[in-house]
């Protein structure tokens, strides 16, 4: 990972990870510079040039400890700094489109005592915890460093870019007005301890930034497989396929979002085609997609398995059913020849270290809500949310599920799917599932 960080933002056109990390950096961004770490006895203090940040946030992640700090309005080149004391190393790379993040690998856990912002200049002081303490950083999510800091750069990007009214706002809010502030203005934030922190807003991971397409937030429906992978065949018969069923069913489920008004809703194909997984995680990425959703139909070597099941992104499978799903459902990129060893490897380390962290968590809450939607009119297994490393569920940056609809393995399943009234109902809960999971969403800003 480190030699990847140090050869900078170059490494982000590389071929091989082009259509996974690729980002569009707005023109006005501005960079971020280099990292400066200096011991102060037992704490550590970092200072960099964030001359033109947005709000500045910070997260706490564990296994091994980290502290993640995002600047808005920012980009990063990519590269790291060796640390000091119980700060081993500074990294930044870019997050998305409009953040770059630093990220301050620590030999201990430790925790971010107090902030300044003056000068362009972002002074962090690095502090070390107890393990109990630290846990406690990691589960209350993400928490504001600085609010708005003063710089030419931002007071023009505000003013020169209009308000956006936040996704599924009842009415559209005012513009805020822009503020003069005194010049050399400095921003200074205390951090106050676990014990003394005030009750998180957000959940026990930090939220997504919504993402806007329009003023709607844009949920993706891949139908899988397609074209010459037909997967799974059901017991009603010849050419009663997983691909057909699939599509009908990721239909459905569009036409209900896009009744809500609440949400964008688009396929990853609407007719018998195949698309590689890199390509529908593509279609996602490129359409600044806020929520994945992977939709197929599952088999069981015993027929009496049924009832749907929600899978979400891990390196290590649930189960053993888990880890089978996944190694098949891999496998049907080899029908388009794609040589899966060259391409998983490198992107699945860059993805799960930069980003992944937290789009999984996401996923997972997702995940959650879809299993309450779907379980008052559905049929779903006891174990109903589990974890396997689907490479269609690895773009970074999109909170991605992959949702079984049941088994064509088992008959009454298999009647349920190619029904009309059945596609229909699953349709309706995703939809309950999806409104919900922005609202809970907009209600943690």
């Amino acid at each position: 990972m480190s030699r990847w960080l140090r050869r900078g933002g170059q490494a982000l056109c590389a071929p091989l990870i082009a259509a996974c990390i690729t980002l569009s950096v707005p023109a006005m961004a501005a960079r971020l510079g280099e990292a400066a770490v200096t011991a102060s006895g037992e704490n550590v203090i970092v200072t960099i040039n964030a001359e033109g940040a947005g709000r500045i946030s910070t997260f706490a992640l564990s296994g091994p400890p980290r502290l993640a700090i995002d600047l808005d309005s920012m980009t990063a080149s990519g590269g790291s700094v060796l640390g000091s004391g119980i700060v081993l190393k500074v990294r930044n790379a870019q997050f998305d489109a409009d953040t770059a993040r630093l990220v301050v690998d620590l030999a201990s856990p430790a925790r971010i005592i107090s902030s300044n912002y003056s000068a362009g200049k972002l002074k962090l002081t690095v502090a070390p915890t107890s393990e109990a303490a630290f846990a406690k950083l990691v589960a209350s999510g993400r928490s504001t460093l600085i609010a708005a800091p003063v710089s030419p750069q931002n007071l023009a990007v505000a003013s020169a870019q209009p308000a956006v009214p936040a996704p599924m706002k009842p009415a559209a809010s005012a513009p805020e007005k822009v503020v003069t502030p005194t010049p050399k203005a400095a921003a200074t934030v205390a951090i106050k301890g676990p014990t003394e922190a005030r009750p998180a807003k957000a959940l026990s991971t930090p939220p997504q930034r919504p993402r806007l397409a329009g003023r709607l937030p844009v949920v993706v429906i891949d139908a899988g497989h397609g074209g010459k992978d037909v997967g799974t065949i059901s017991v009603l018969g010849a050419k009663k396929y997983e691909k057909d069923v699939v599509l009908a069913i990721a239909k459905a489920i569009k036409k209900e979002l896009d009744a809500s008004g609440r949400v964008k809703a688009i396929l990853t194909r609407d007719d018998d085609t195949y698309l590689r997984h890199r390509d529908r995680f593509g279609i996602a990425r490129h359409s600044s997609a806020s929520l994945f959703i992977s939709v197929h139909a599952d088999s069981a070597p015993v027929p009496n398995a049924s009832g749907a099941t929600v899978y979400t992104l891990s390196e290590t499978a649930s189960d053993a059913e888990a880890a089978r799903l996944a190694a098949k459902e891999n496998r049907s990129d080899i029908i388009a020849g794609v040589d899966l060893a060259v391409e998983t490897n490198e992107v699945t380390d860059i993805l799960i270290d930069l980003a992944q962290r937290e789009t999984m968590n996401t996923s997972a809450e997702f995940a959650a809500i879809l299993q309450r939607e779907m379980r008052e009119d559905i049929k779903v297994r006891s174990q109903f949310h589990r974890f396997a490393g689907f490479l269609v569920l690895k773009a970074p940056d999109v909170p991605s599920v992959l949702l079984e609809t049941g088994y064509l393995s088992n008959e009454e399943d298999s009647k349920f799917l190619f029904s009309t009234s059945g596609q229909q109902r699953i349709a309706k809960a995703v939809r309950r599932a999806v409104e919900a999971h922005f609202l809970r969403r907009l209600a943690q800003r």
